[in-house]
């Protein structure tokens, strides 16, 4: 398989970041900046795939029934909105171009994963962890970062590259997938903070409660004691119609049968409730095929487009956000109510 490597110096990606953004910027302009940053996002794939390999094999020491791992290069409207909300970030050192995750069935084996993903001998570096677990943000959300720069003698021209690597227990994946969902369905941007306040603030209370079933640290500023929290989750539940609305979603995707290829292109047409799968065999095909769509739907915005990386028959398990599948959220959301 032929990987693509940047042609482009770090400085002209930080300007063809900037060129997308800018309201000066032309058209062309904007078109050749999206040419420049397509290909430092193929440039990724390589360094990518040994994280996530490394990451598959430490994940069957932790965890041998039933954990995943997929990875996923960064979609171009995630890089144009971060771009745009954090102005002082520059393309070239945007931690998360390239992201690997593991889901395992306990915060336990979370944290095992993470020692051990970092133990023995490994060449990358380890720029930056963030634990946020033990530290969960405002909004409720619970993972295991890790900041990973790219080194090797053999494949020097991927060096300094960084890929980012999520940890997270099937709880928390199921927060942050009802969380995607709701914002994937209702035009929130509750993932970056920008959503309605009371559903923010359920989301924050269910982070709590989560938190409690994993014997975790709870989210800052939601009650500290159990019939505080469910009395308030009770009336935001109701008042918000939660679960029939996230039942809706999951009721009117229509299903997709499992498929057998590496790389999986998800377009979910939110206005249809319909996501179709297309798979490719070599990621050269499926970048390039990606880089289109996106350029399609840029100006649609009931339309959306996700290039992962996952064997087949996890693909729904590894983005349930694109299938509304919520159901692990549901489960307990229905435990924490009674």
């Amino acid at each position: 398989m032929a990987w693509v490597t940047r042609t482009t110096s770090l400085d002209q990606i930080d300007a063809a970041g900037k060129a997308l953004i800018s309201k000066r910027s032309t058209s062309i302009d904007v078109d050749k900046a999206i040419s420049v940053i397509n290909e430092w996002r193929a440039a990724h794939a390589f360094p990518l795939n040994t994280m996530q390999m490394r990451l598959r094999n430490k994940v069957k020491e932790v965890d041998r029934r039933h954990p995943f791992v997929s990875q996923r290069i960064k979609r171009l409207p995630a890089i144009d909105s971060k771009l745009r909300r954090l102005k002082r970030v520059q393309l070239s050192i945007m931690q998360d171009i390239g992201g690997c995750r593991a889901v395992v069935a306990t915060n336990s084996r979370v944290l095992r994963l993470g020692r051990s993903y970092s133990a023995g001998r490994i060449r990358h570096e380890l720029e930056r962890k963030s634990n946020y677990i033990e530290q969960p943000t405002p909004d409720g959300y619970r993972s295991l970062h890790l900041i990973y720069q790219y080194h090797s003698d053999k494949n020097p021209q991927y060096n300094g590259q960084r890929i980012e690597i999520q940890l997270r227990s099937r709880l928390q994946h199921a927060w942050a997938t009802a969380v995607e969902t709701v914002d994937t369905f209702t035009g929130q941007e509750l993932k970056v903070n920008l959503g309605e306040k009371e559903f923010a603030r359920f989301f924050a209370l269910m982070g709590s409660w989560m938190a409690i079933r994993e014997n975790t640290t709870l989210v800052p500023n939601t009650p500290d004691n159990l019939p505080e929290l469910t009395d308030e989750l009770r009336y935001l539940s109701a008042k918000l119609n939660i679960a029939d609305r996230l039942s809706a979603f999951r009721a009117s995707v229509r299903r997709i049968q499992s498929v057998r290829s590496k790389y999986h292109i998800l377009a979910l047409d939110q206005q249809a409730r319909r996501v179709r799968v297309t798979s490719f065999d070599d990621f050269i095909t499926a970048s390039l095929k990606y880089a289109e769509l996106e350029e399609r739907y840029r100006s649609e915005s009931k339309k959306d487009v996700l290039l992962a990386s996952v064997h087949g028959a996890e693909l729904r398990r590894a983005y349930p956000n694109y299938f509304a599948d919520t159901r692990v959220f549901l489960n307990e959301l229905t435990r924490a109510l009674k």
